[in-house]
C-alpha cells in the first residue's frame, strides 16, 4: 500500500524542499534560553578513612538541562509544555559570555558540594572549619539597582559592616533582611575599600526572595574536613543539588538505611548553617523525578506551590525549609 506522501508526489516536493530551506536556519540562535528535564542523579561519593554504609533506596538529585535555543527547540518549546523559555537577559547578566556563565555553573557546582559535605558531617558531630576570601562580582543583571555601584571583580566582604567570607554566608546573611531593605556594602576594588548602599529587590527566579542583583563566586573558598570526601559531580553545574548531596554523603555515614528501600528524589540548595534555598526549573526537575518513579520529592518551601500540581496518589511532594527537616521527612516517609 502507497504512502500518503508516495500518492501526492508534488507535497512531497513541497515538504521536502521547504524542510531543506529552512534547515540551515532552525539552529540559528534565538534571544531565549530554554529549560527542559534533565536526567536524575545517583552521586557516585568516595569516602577515605571512614566506614561507609551502602543503602537499597534511592537519593536523587533532580537536574534541567539549560541553554541557549535555536528557532527548532524554541519552536518545539511553544508546542511542548514541559519546556519553558527564558529571554536571554535573564538567564545571562550583562557583560557574561555564555562560556563564562558555564563556568560561573561549574563553580557553583564546586561551592555547593563543599558546603553539602561540611553540613552532612556537621550534622553527624565531626568538626569542619571554612575559609574564604570573600564574594567575587562576576555580572551585573540588567535591572540591578547596584550597576554603576557595583563593577566586575569587587571583592564584597560585608553586609552592614558583618564580615562575610563566601557566597554562602553572603546569601546566609541576605536573607535575614526583607525585600525593599537598604543595607550597605563593604567591598575592595583596587586595593582600596569602599561601601555602597542599596536597596534590596526580589530575585528573579525565586518568589519572596531578597537578592542584590549580580553573579557572584567565591575565591579561595575552601573547607578543612576530617577526612576526605569526594563527590564526582561531571558536567553538571549550578548550586541546587547541594541538599541531596548532603544527604547522600548523611546517609554513606549513617548504618541506618534512612531511604528505607524507597525512590526518593529532591533539589534545594544548601548553605552553611543547613538552611534549604530555592531553585530554578522546579517544573522540570519534578517532571523528571516523576519519570523516574519516586515516590517522595523534596523540595524548597519557595518552590512547593509550583511543585505540587503534580502530586498525585504515587507521588509525595513535600516542602523543606532545612537539611534537618529533610531527614525528618524523609524518616517520617520511610517508616510508615
Amino acid at each position: 500500500m502507497k504512502t500518503f506522501f508516495e500518492k501526492n508526489k508534488v507535497l512531497k516536493i513541497a515538504v521536502i524542499t521547504y524542510i531543506v530551506i529552512l534547515f540551515p536556519f532552525g539552529f540559528a540562535k534565538t534571544e531565549y534560553y530554554f529549560m527542559s528535564p534533565g536526567p536524575p542523579y545517583q552521586w557516585d561519593i568516595e569516602i577515605e578513612g571512614q566506614n561507609t554504609f551502602d543503602f537499597d533506596g534511592n537519593l536523587y538529585q533532580l537536574t534541567v538541562r539549560r541553554d541557549e535555543a535555536n528557532y527548532f527547540v524554541y519552536a518545539w518549546a511553544i508546542l511542548n509544555n514541559e519546556i519553558d523559555l527564558y529571554p536571554r537577559e535573564v538567564i545571562l547578566p550583562d557583560g557574561v559570555t555564555p562560556q563564562e556563565l558555564s563556568e560561573i555553573s561549574l563553580q557553583n557546582m564546586i561551592t555547593s558540594e563543599n558546603v553539602a559535605i561540611a553540613v552532612a558531617l556537621d550534622s553527624l558531630g565531626y568538626d569542619v572549619e571554612a575559609e574564604g576570601d570573600g564574594v567575587l562580582v562576576v555580572g551585573l543583571l540588567d535591572d540591578s539597582p547596584v550597576r554603576n555601584k557595583l563593577f566586575k571583580n569587587d571583592l564584597i566582604t560585608s553586609i552592614n559592616d558583618e564580615i562575610v567570607k563566601s557566597t554562602t554566608e553572603f546569601i546566609s546573611l541576605l536573607k535575614t533582611y526583607d525585600i525593599g531593605d537598604t543595607v550597605e556594602i563593604g567591598l575592595n576594588r583596587n586595593q582600596e575599600n569602599l561601601t555602597i548602599q542599596t536597596t534590596l529587590i526580589e530575585h528573579v527566579e525565586y518568589e519572596n526572595e531578597p537578592m542584590v542583583g549580580f553573579l557572584a563566586s567565591t575565591p579561595n573558598q575552601k573547607f578543612v574536613y576530617p577526612f576526605e570526601v569526594d563527590i564526582n559531580t561531571g558536567n553538571v553545574g549550578g548550586p541546587s543539588a547541594g541538599m541531596m548531596m548532603a544527604l547522600n554523603v548523611f546517609n554513606l555515614l549513617t548504618e541506618n538505611d534512612i531511604t528505607e528501600g524507597n525512590k526518593i528524589a529532591g533539589t534545594g540548595t544548601i548553605e552553611i548553617d543547613g538552611s534549604v534555598g530555592p531553585v530554578g526549573g522546579v517544573k522540570q526537575k519534578v517532571i523528571a523525578a516523576k519519570r523516574a518513579n519516586a515516590s517522595l520529592i523534596l523540595v524548597p518551601t519557595a518552590n512547593f506551590q509550583e511543585a505540587n500540581v503534580y502530586s498525585d496518589e504515587n507521588t509525595s511532594i513535600v516542602a523543606v525549609d532545612s537539611f534537618e527537616e529533610a531527614l525528618n521527612v524523609i524518616s517520617d516517609f520511610s517508616s510508615r
